[in-house]
């Protein structure tokens, strides 16, 4: 097996190997006693360790710091080379006649070489093997010893060293000591879990610790860099569980232990101090303080000691660590706690959540998620075995998002598939408090049920910061510092107070602090908390509540308006962004006007963003808002506000294909806007019933429309009014087979638009004028004009421009012979049609499909996609556009001539008949 690579690709079996791990004992401490002579010191090791690899054909692996990994195809050769390595670093000059001492382990099994390096549980079980060496000693597993038992280097024998328990893995090993001429013979016991050396009072964890290998390297790291690090996160994170899994890789027997002293019982801060004396053994003297005497026995001894759960006694845990780093200098503190201890040379590391999947990924990429991956190792641990199907991957990928990946909640959760199926677990998560209970009987009470971790939270707050927390609550989605400041404050808590008070909240893990760069700084409540607050808010009562929650829907009224003539701006696309990020919120906020029964402040929001609904591909949740809205008894007033409201609606209506009622709308809202002399509302009207007409192929009735809309504009001087009415205008002269004049049209409303700035519809018009340069027979100028439209609409991301510039650039394509790059823009309209629910454009999609049919199922298929475009559009009432009704007439006489007209017209009426979901399944090639 030589020279095998054995990392940097892909898919590569597994190999059979022998695994030597070295690095030096005590490295620390030798740099902080060398310092700038460790530079040589360590340049001297590499050498020696490199010069024995070359010499024995071992390959080097992976050099981290002062540590290597090396594999090798003989075991005897691995060996050999452990022996050169120890005799050579003995003999080896170092600085002041000192010493390295380099501690080895050797293992063989298997690994597969991975872009990421090799992989393999052996590897892990190499490693571990090597922890347990101390300085100067070789250590091997028993598999290589079997190996090795008939091809020792000569000189060389084994020393059992009996079996051993160690961090990760399950069973004992059984280890052996190489031993050869020149190296020492004695050593202390193996740094394992079960011996009584290293010292440490870690306790044994009886479930397995899932994911987190990322984070265990970097605490491993901070508590290297740093003296105190701590782990902070919100209830329930796993920061106890973290920080035991740390502390156990960090054992050390070169040092004074790794000690673990648990604050959770306790209720007197006075006893901080006398739980870590007792946990180091160190008694207490009656004649000085507890802290004088921890301070002397520790003294310059090496140790870590783990301080977990200190936020119930925050300020004596701050007061104590900072004495202890201060008189003890060789002392490492770790930390947990649910906000930082806030002293000089304190580093904070977040412990995140665990990883969760997202809502589309497939089952394969579910199941490898942490959280995930934790839910399925608890239900088997409840003796629930998951079958994983699409369904319930999709499922418990869900219920761990939900839970916001929180260890503690998910394994609750877990719990209680013993009881209930994981889709039945799913449909109850809004009543997590109440389900999520059960939790392990010697746990902590804080850690048994979902709402005694919250209410353990809850009372670590004082007055003000329970107030404003609970006014989060009505947050949805995430918000902003000005936000929180509006919504928050009130006449118990100032404006100028929030920050501070929203500070000690993300401090104390309640509140998430989200940094998205360029000035975009956010926050967000957990799901859990944000259900724990909203309970408290309303044990404030119905008037806080309602208080909080007006509060929060003015914010987004607000915004909203200040937002609307923005979007047909120069800075349009980054206020659509904005608002695309407040979705939740601004859905909140409708919602609690339906609730209230009071539309007014809910239309005139819903109102304001007509022109995001529609660019962002949101017009049927527009829809739905306007007319539960519009349908209130308070909203049935005649009046501006509601005459706005029906012009936004039947904006959004044409769009989705829903013309009667539209017309109703134009029809109420022309009336109310005529009555009250408002004329650029009634032109705003008098453009959307023109476009109304025009979708039917009216064009002859919809001119005259169109004429009296421009009066009223122009004399209004309403620049982007008039290009909307000259677009209409374009179309209507293209639909009556002037072109020439339809162009014109189109070229006067792209000027107005980019006077105005309105980059989205510059790109509708732009697409509109290729659409006419079609009709005239100028491919070139119409592509150029309709992939310049596309790309602004893609740069936007305006997917109602998307679906339709799609659409006509596969009409270019196809007309200029390109029926690949037409079909697939066909498809890319189609399937974005569809999630949006714009029914003509399905219908011009189906037939642009029909026409550029690239499978191999005959022309069956083509004709059916013909019928069932002709049915999308027939359910509309749509006339169908001359271009589009040219092309199609001609392919389906070509069809009827290939096929026969009997054959074509079976087809034909087969695909009448289909359902929407079998047409797109139809339209995506899965049937014939």
């Amino acid at each position: 097996m030589a020279s095998t690579s054995v990392g940097g690709s892909s898919g590569v079996a597994a190999q059979t190997l022998t695994f030597l791990f070295t690095d030096i004992e005590g490295s620390t401490a030798l740099l902080r006693r060398l310092g700038d002579e460790y530079a040589q010191v360590l340049a001297d090791h590499h050498r020696l360790i490199r010069d024995a690899l070359a010499a024995h054909g071992g390959q080097e692996v992976d050099t981290q710091g002062d540590a290597f990994f090396a594999v090798f195809s003989s075991p005897r050769a691995c060996a050999a080379t452990a022996i050169t390595m120890q005799q050579a670093l003995i003999a080896h000059a170092w600085p002041d006649g000192g010493t390295v001492r380099v501690r080895m382990g050797i293992h063989s099994g298997e690994a597969s070489g991975t872009p990421a390096g090799l992989v393999g549980f052996d590897v892990h079980r190499a490693a571990r093997i090597a922890a347990a060496a101390h300085g100067g000693q070789i250590v091997l597993s028993a598999t290589t010893a079997a190996l090795l038992r008939d091809s020792l280097p000569e000189g060389a024998w084994l020393k059992d060293l009996g079996a051993h328990r160690f961090k990760d893995l399950g069973h004992p090993e059984q280890i052996f000591q190489l031993v050869a001429p020149g190296l020492p013979l004695r050593f202390p016991p193996p740094r394992a879990l079960g011996n009584p050396k290293p010292p440490h009072n870690l306790p044994a964890q009886v479930s397995a610790f899932v994911g987190r290998e990322a984070e265990l390297t970097e605490v491993r790291r901070l508590i290297t860099a740093f003296r105190l690090v701590t782990l902070t996160g919100s209830g329930g994170v796993g920061k106890t569980r973290l920080g035991l899994q740390a502390a156990a890789r960090l054992v050390d027997a070169s040092g004074d232990g790794v000690w673990f002293a648990d604050l959770a019982p306790l209720h007197d801060p006075d006893l901080v101090a006398g739980i870590v004396a007792s946990v180091l053994g160190i008694p207490e003297d009656p004649d000085r303080s507890t802290v004088s005497t921890l301070v002397e026995a520790v003294g310059e001894r090496n140790m870590l000691v783990l301080l977990d759960n200190c936020e119930h006694v925050i300020d004596a845990c701050a007061k104590l660590a900072d004495t202890l780093l201060r008189d003890c200098p060789n002392i490492r503190l770790l930390a947990t706690s649910r906000e930082p201890l806030d002293i000089e040379g304190e580093h904070v590391h977040r412990v995140p959540s665990l990883d969760t999947p997202a809502d589309d990924d497939d089952a394969e990429t579910i199941r490898s998620a942490e959280a995930v991956r934790l839910f399925a190792d608890r239900a088997t641990q409840h003796g629930v075995a998951l079958t994983w199907d699409e369904r319930t991957a999709s499922v418990v990928g869900r219920v761990c998002r939900r839970l916001d990946g929180t260890p503690l909640a998910i394994e609750l959760a877990a719990a209680r598939l013993r009881v209930m199926s994981v889709t039945e677990l799913d449909a109850r998560l809004d009543q997590r408090f109440a389900i999520l209970t059960g939790g392990s009987r010697t746990a902590v009470p804080r850690q048994q049920t979902l709402l005694a971790m919250l209410d353990w939270s809850w009372e670590l707050l004082h007055g003000a910061e329970r107030h404003v927390l609970a006014r989060l609550s009505v947050f949805a989605g995430g918000f902003d510092l000005a936000a929180a400041e509006a919504v928050a404050a009130d006449a118990d808590v100032l404006t100028d107070e929030i920050v501070g008070l929203l500070g000690a909240l993300v401090d104390k893990n309640l509140v998430q602090f989200e940094d998205a760069g360029g000035g975009l700084a956010r926050y967000r409540l957990q799901e859990t908390v944000r259900q724990y607050a909203a309970r408290k808010l309303e044990n404030l009562g119905p008037a806080a509540a309602d208080d909080a929650r007006s509060a929060h829907r003015n914010q987004y009224l607000a915004l909203a308006e200040a937002a609307a003539p923005r979007l047909v701006g120069r800075d349009q696309s980054q206020w659509l962004d904005r608002l695309d990020t407040e979705l939740g919120n601004i859905r909140a906020a409708i919602g609690y006007s339906l609730r209230q029964r009071d539309p007014a402040p809910g239309l005139r929001l819903t109102v304001a963003l007509r022109e995001f609904w529609k660019a962002r591909g949101h017009a049927t949740e527009g829809i739905e808002a306007l007319r539960a809205l519009l349908d209130l008894p308070a909203a049935e007033e005649r009046g501006l506000p509601r005459a706005r409201a029906l012009a936004a609606a039947a904006y959004l209506l044409e769009q989705t294909g829903s013309y009667a009622i539209a017309e109703e709308y134009c029809a109420e809202g022309l009336a109310i806007a005529r009555d009250a002399g408002d004329d650029c509302l009634v032109a705003d009207l008098l453009y959307l019933r023109a476009m109304l007409l025009l979708r039917r192929g009216r064009p002859d009735e919809a001119l005259p429309v169109i004429e009296s809309g421009l009066g009223l504009a122009r004399q209004q001087e309403e620049p982007q009014v008039t290009a909307r009415l000259l677009a209409a205008r374009s179309f209507a002269r293209d639909l009556q087979g002037d072109h020439t004049a339809a162009v014109g049209d189109a070229r006067e409303s792209v000027l107005l638009h980019r006077r105005a700035g309105d980059t989205r519809h510059v790109g509708t018009m732009l697409g509109n004028l290729g659409y006419v340069e079609l009709s005239l027979g100028e491919l070139d100028a119409a592509r150029a004009h309709l992939a310049e439209s596309l790309d602004i609409a893609r740069a936007l991301n305006d997917h109602y421009g998307v679906v339709f510039r799609t659409l006509n650039l596969g009409l270019a394509e196809y007309l200029s012979g390109s029926r690949g790059a037409a079909e697939d823009l066909f498809i890319e309209s189609l399937n974005l049609a569809a999630r949006l629910r714009i029914r003509a454009s399905i219908g011009y999609a189906l037939i642009g499909l029909a026409m550029t049919d690239s499978r191999q199922a005959g022309m069956g298929r083509s004709a059916r996609l013909h019928g069932a475009a002709a049915e999308a559009l027939a359910v509309l009432e749509e006339t169908i556009e001359p271009l589009e009704g040219e092309l199609r007439d001609r392919d389906c006489e070509r069809l009827r001539d290939a096929m026969g007209a009997e054959a074509f017209e079976a087809e034909y009426a087969a695909g009448r008949a289909l359902t929407p979901d079998e047409v797109l399944t139809l339209a995506g090639g899965d049937q014939a």
